[in-house]
């Protein structure tokens, strides 16, 4: 939804008419108009301070005219407003007749003296000028105080999402608009977004700080400004194409010698993208439509083409290079529609569908093999829509109503044929296979990798807003609600787990079988998000130099788990549930307050203080929160022994059997009774909603015309943090062990549980003492120079630390609980270690500039902190250095002394309560110092020439994306401890995706 402050959809015009003595003039007429207001004109009186403001006014070049009787009209010509932005324009009339025009000429003003939202605007110029991945996120890459889960060269992560976060807050607290409608998606507390077609920004903003109160959640505020069409046809075609044989090699000695089997590579990239818009009716109806087509082909590292057998499997594994790399194949089709419509001179309704095809062929990590283990992906319902309808009552009222639907259903699948009937030999003999000690898969792909989902999210949303020109309030209402449904099923119902280096031929994969991984399987699940409701008022008072921004929203979220049925399965039976009801039920306040002081009274100079409270995003939630946690049908899996007495590599036994007779190889005993049935997780009634208090102080000044600097401190303070606490489990359940440290051998404490805990889980899900504080310092910049050149970028340094000491259960989870403090904890008689969370920094610059012959360069450059102790499965817990014990795990053989190498760590491990086997203990913190991946340094460059063939603009391009042909390590194969094995390498910090190599694009972009 839109507001009066620069926290919006769309952008206003404001300022204090005076005449020349300094005395302000009310009632004065303001008229601005453009081209790209389907109306041409807005108007506007100043009030009894002699302040105006026009809202509701799309980007583009305005002209504003003040007239009043007794003096000479002034009109302000060129002025270039972007979207989310204030602008100043004051009006100095001078006695004289109305027919006498006076037009000044000036800068467009770059200091927004009224907001205290931070703000990053990226212009459609920009945006075709900046080598990117023409992707939300790998624009919002280049923002100073954004971060991406993973980096995009060149579109490399255009298919697959990379997600972005700022200020210390979480994905899903991320808002997704278009022309200021919400357009966020439901899974994962509404942190999985669609695709969008960039052809259809005009612009795009990015804000990080100081949200107002028509929005709930406080990260990354990403709006949206569509293009609408016009008066003339217009359009645009942009192509481009990256070929693999155009990438640099950076597959390095050192990378190999770290274990990396082979890079990350690209196959090929392309895009193409048209767009036309143009009047049905002049004046009164616009079309604008888009297509796009895009497509990433990707060598997946550590991946390869086998022959199917094992030996050829053994083979791949043994000398990558001699095999054919695996390939991530995909696509996705867009096609939108947008529709404006001016209803009469104050009323106007825009809509918009943007429907998406995404299909992945291979999906897959280091270890998969491709014709097997690898995923299908298909997208059956995948859009985006909106409706929207403004009307300006007066010129002091303003009415706006819209409705928005994000639904994502997509499918993850086995390739073509692998799929069995159920029960069937085929069915039992289909399973996934997975070895532990080499980390490969084969035969079908994990189960936890196989389902799938089919979220769907509506938003209703209204709000009026009165605006004067010193006081302006705005109140609205917004509602969003949906369903979530997922299914999973899979052959045998378990993944067989070898160990190889312990098997009967070392070395070769999938020959020494160890374990079962079963499952619950078949899941058929669905929880509801019956409303996230809004209400909210928000005010803006201009006292002279002084803007009061204040705002009350209060949130109500109620989310269901409907009655589930889901049929029987091999370790399970049928399952009937009835409703779960209030999983949450919250109602909570949401206060915003900002105040802007322009310093010195020109506009030019603006100090800016905001104290905001944002709740955590939630919808239906994932496994660790929300509905989906609560199902009584969730996901379940359990580890037994696994001993294949007839050799034929099929695991064989039904519940009940008698383990080691005919037919029964699975050894049932350790499974708890009620396996699968039932969810062990209990929600508290009386959680409280995890909110997040934001402090911001931000001096913002124009440096010279069209050019300003941004210098920022922010600070977040995060309460009720969730808690997951075993009922039946406490502290003083385990028994201190004394062992050594595998890395450098000196003596450390273990805690061991106490049998009799073992299957003893009735977790409680609360709120403890946890917290989580997050400090900022940064400065950013954004100019707009001659030769049509554009400048933004800035640096940062930023940290997160957590404090996890009323950890209930575990008190190995204590040993590094409190970042500020990281030896506090230890366990009595540990040697402190040091470790420390270090400041993370951050610079970015990216930017274009125009030459003589119609030549355009433009280029952005990163430089960006690795990721902390990063594995596919890293968390705060299993992140860092992990040391996964189980009874057969052995000290490693050049283990420094005291430590007694070779020899076995602890024979008599319980394991945890949950029945796991194994126990997880922190050697080194996660986040700390020197446990992070590599810096990424990235540059990428982009080289244009326009050329005109009569009205038609054809800009032909050549782009090079990193440009050092960096080839940073951005993810590991484990970060559980390990060393190299006579048979296996170790996984742990072994390399298994790295930066892609430079590439070099070839395109065109025509416009006419």
């Amino acid at each position: 939804m839109r507001t009066l402050v620069a926290a919006v959809a769309q952008s206003a015009i404001a300022g204090t008419v005076k005449d020349t003595s300094g005395a302000v003039l009310p009632g004065e007429t303001v008229e601005v108009s453009s081209p790209a207001l389907i109306e041409k004109t807005r108007t506007g009186i100043s009030d009894a301070q002699g302040n105006y403001k026009i809202v509701d006014l799309r980007p583009g070049v305005y002209t504003v005219m003040f007239t009043l009787t007794g003096f000479a009209t002034v009109k302000r010509e060129g002025l270039e407003l972007p979207s989310n932005f204030t602008m100043s324009v004051n009006g100095d009339l001078r006695v004289g007749q109305l027919e006498e025009t006076v037009t000044v000429t000036g800068e467009s003003p770059v200091v927004d003296v009224q907001s205290t939202v931070h703000t990053q605007v990226i212009a459609r110029d920009l945006l075709d000028a900046l080598p990117t991945g023409r992707t939300i996120q790998s624009v919002g890459q280049l923002v100073i105080g954004i971060g991406l889960s993973i980096p995009d060269v060149g579109g490399s992560r255009a298919m697959q999402q990379t997600y972005m976060s700022t200020h210390g807050m979480e994905a899903s607290n991320n808002t997704v608009l278009v022309d200021g409608m919400m357009v966020n998606g439901l899974q994962s507390d509404g942190a999985v977004q669609s695709y969008f077609n960039d052809a259809m920004n005009q612009e795009v903003s990015y804000q990080t700080s100081g949200i107002g109160a028509d929005t709930s959640a406080g990260g990354v505020r990403l709006n949206m400004i569509p293009k609408e069409g016009g008066n003339s046809f217009s359009g645009s075609v942009f192509s481009s194409w990256r070929d693999g044989k155009w990438q640099a090699d950076n597959f390095s000695q050192d990378l190999k010698d770290r274990g990396l089997s082979n890079a990350s590579a690209i196959q090929r990239i392309y895009d193409l993208n048209f767009s036309l818009g143009g009047p049905i009716h002049r004046n009164r109806l616009w079309f604008f439509t888009a297509a796009r087509q895009w497509s990433v082909n990707a060598p997946i590292a550590g991946t390869f083409v086998s022959d199917g057998t094992s030996s050829g499997f053994t083979g791949c594994l043994k000398a990558p290079a001699s095999c054919e790399q695996g390939i991530d194949d995909q696509k996705i089709r867009s096609a939108l529609a947008r529709l404006t419509w001016q209803v009469s001179p104050r009323n106007k309704f825009a809509a918009y569908f943007d429907e998406i095809d995404k299909f992945r062929g291979h999906a897959m990590v280091a270890g998969d093999d491709y014709n097997t283990a690898s995923v299908r992906w298909n997208s059956p319902a995948y859009h985006t829509a909106s409706a929207k309808w403004t009307s300006t009552v007066t010129n002091k009222l303003l009415i706006e109503g819209g409705y928005s639907n994000n639904t994502e259903n997509y499918t993850n699948e086995y390739q073509p044929g692998l799929a069995q009937p159920r029960g069937t030999a085929a069915w039992y003999a289909g399973a996934s296979r997975r070895d532990l000690d080499l980390v490969a898969s084969t035969g079908v792909p994990l189960i936890a990798n196989v389902s799938t989902q089919s979220p769907v999210r509506y938003t209703l949303q209204a709000s009026a807003s009165y605006v004067t020109g010193s006081h302006n309030l705005k109140a609205g209402v917004q509602r969003t609600f949906g369903q979530f449904g997922h299914t999973r099923d899979a052959n045998a119902d378990l993944v067989q787990q070898y160990r190889s280096d312990t098997g009967p031929s070392p070395g070769v994969p999938f020959t020494g079988p160890n374990s079962v991984l079963v499952y619950n399987t078949p899941l058929v699940q669905e929880e509801l998000l019956n409303y996230d409701l809004g209400i909210y008022a928000q005010d803006q008072w201009t006292l002279k130099r002084l803007t009061v921004n204040a705002g009350l929203r209060w949130e109500w979220i109620n989310a269901s788990v409907p009655p589930q049925e889901s049929p029987a399965g091999r370790f399970v039976g049928a399952r009937q549930f009835p409703t779960t009801p209030d999983v949450p039920n919250w109602s909570d306040p949401a206060p915003r307050f900002g105040l802007a002081y322009d310093l010195f009274g020109t506009g030019k100079t603006a100090v800016k203080f905001s104290v905001n409270r944002y709740n955590a995003s939630k919808t239906t939630g994932d496994a660790n929160s929300g509905a989906q946690r609560y199902n009584p049908i969730a996901t379940a899996s359990f580890t037994l022994p696994w001993n294949d007495l007839n050799r034929d590599d099929v695991a064989q036994g039904e519940l009940g059997c008698v383990y080691l007779t005919a037919g029964c190889e699975i050894n049932f005993a350790g499974l708890p009774p009620n396996f699968g049935s039932r969810a062990l997780t209990i929600y508290d009634p009386n959680t409280p909603r995890t909110w997040n208090l934001e402090t911001g102080l931000e001096v913002q000044h124009e440096l010279l015309p069209r050019v300003s600097m941004t210098a920022s401190w922010y600070r977040g303070n995060f309460h009720n943090l969730l808690q997951n606490d075993n009922q039946l489990v406490s502290l003083t359940d385990w028994t201190p062990v004394s062992v050594f440290n595998p890395i450098d051998g000196t003596p450390m404490t273990i805690y061991n549980l106490n049998a009799s805990k073992r299957g003893q889980v009735s977790v409680l899900d609360t709120v403890g003492q946890s917290r989580q504080t997050y400090n900022s310092y940064g400065v950013q910049f954004s100019a707009r120079l001659p030769r049509r050149a554009s400048l933004i970028g800035g640096f940062g340094f930023d940290r997160l630390l957590r404090n996890t000491c009323d950890e209930p259960d575990d008190p190995n989870q204590l040993r590094f609980c409190d970042d500020a403090n990281l030896d506090a904890n230890l366990p009595p008689g540990e040697t402190a270690r040091g470790f420390r969370i270090p400041y993370l920094f951050q610079g970015k610059v990216s930017g274009s500039m125009s030459f003589p012959a119609g030549i355009e360069l433009s280029g952005s450059f990163q430089s960006n902190a690795g990721y902390p102790g990063r594995s596919l499965t890293t968390t705060r817990v299993t992140g860092g250095t992990s040391w996964l014990l189980s009874r057969t795990t052995l000290y490693p053989a050049n283990c420094p002394a005291p430590c007694p190498a070779g020899k076995l760590v602890l024979p008599t491990l319980n394991g945890t309560p949950n029945n796991s086997a194994n126990l997880r203990v922190q050697l080194i913190p996660y986040n700390s110092e020197g446990e992070f991946t590599d810096r990424i340094n990235q540059l990428d460059l982009r080289v244009a020439k326009t050329v005109n063939v009569g009205r038609v603009k054809v800009l032909p391009q050549i782009e090079l994306f990193n440009v050092f042909n960096s080839n940073a390590v951005i993810l590991h194969r484990s970060t559980d401890y390990s060393i190299a094995s006579a048979t296996a390498p170790a996984t742990y910090n072994q390399p298994s995706g790295i930066l892609n190599g430079r590439i070099i694009g070839l395109g065109a972009q025509v416009r006419w």
